[in-house]
């Protein structure tokens, strides 16, 4: 059995982020407007625009994890080629770097914001609902796992329970690369999509706007593609290939500023969606482990 775990490794990132809300206890409730089983409420504890600069911190993280690996049939896990496991690690410990800093000015207007709170709130301000220590409600991490057939020591498994989990084992790598495969097309065929829509018109016939990161997604999907097709998708690498050569490394301007080169572009894109297409509607061979 060929073993997934050769190839890479699972990450798992968690960060957790103070949630600074509270629910209203009914009795608090003064205006009787409606029967307390009806009526649920909660109130913040502090400025929320305060925690955004952390959350988008981890949305962010979140969003280079997802674009630099490939879905994994665990929940909270990914799957991460091995050759870009350094590179992503220096790249988390860069987010955690910002993460701190925007922690670290949060807790120093934290006094400023709960004496803010207690003005807002008026009698709902409870003091108890403030941790004294709140830099231990955030917090960011990752690590690396790699999983392996169970041990088939039977002084630990029995073997008939051995045998079950290798088969659960199999069954797992087996869906993990559906999923890769998967993921990577209909990714791709996301930015095709985006790119060919950008080439049309509006309702109102006038052309629409063609952003910077109408192109920029793809150069950063061509980056990481062919660490990240571990399955040899065929089909889909010769699109890869083509949509790469009809782009030419061009920035957005460039095309923005050439109309018979948008014209060119739109033409060519328009092919590679119609191709696309046919490869996401044709029933796909059964990957079949060795």
């Amino acid at each position: 059995m060929e073993n997934l775990f050769e190839k890479g490794c699972l990450v798992q990132l968690s960060a957790s982020v103070w949630g600074a809300a509270r629910k209203i206890q009914p009795a608090q409730l003064t205006d009787r407007i409606a029967t307390p089983e009806w009526l649920t409420a909660s109130k913040k504890l502090v400025e929320p625009d305060a925690l955004k600069p952390i959350k988008r911190v981890v949305n962010a993280s979140r969003s280079y994890l997802a674009a630099s690996s490939l879905p994994f049939p665990i929940q909270g896990m990914v799957f991460m080629p091995k050759e870009m496991i350094n590179r992503v690690d220096d790249k988390l410990s860069e987010f955690k770097f910002q993460f701190n800093q925007c922690v670290d000015g949060f807790i120093a207007d934290y006094e400023q914001l709960r004496a803010a709170a207690a003005v807002h709130l008026g009698s709902l301000f409870n003091e108890m609902d403030y941790p004294v220590d709140v830099a231990g409600k955030f917090s960011f991490c990752w690590r690396f796992v790699v999983l392996d057939v169970p041990n088939g020591n039977t002084a630990i498994l029995a073997p008939e329970v051995y045998q079950r989990e290798k088969e659960k084992f199999v069954q797992t790598m087996e869906q993990a690369r559906q999923m890769a495969v998967e993921s990577l097309r209909g990714e791709f065929a996301g930015l095709i999509e985006r790119i060919t829509d950008r080439f049309a018109t509006g309702p109102d016939g006038k052309p629409k706007v063609f952003k910077n990161t109408t192109v920029e997604n793809f150069y950063e999907f061509f980056e990481t593609f062919k660490d990240r097709n571990l399955f040899r998708d065929t089909e889909l690498a010769e699109l890869v290939e083509r949509a790469q050569a009809i782009l030419g490394n061009r920035s957005a301007n460039a095309i923005r500023s050439n109309d018979h080169l948008k014209q060119q572009i739109a033409r060519d894109m328009q092919q590679v969606e119609v191709a696309m297409a046919d490869v996401l509607t044709r029933p796909r061979r059964k990957i079949v482990l060795n």
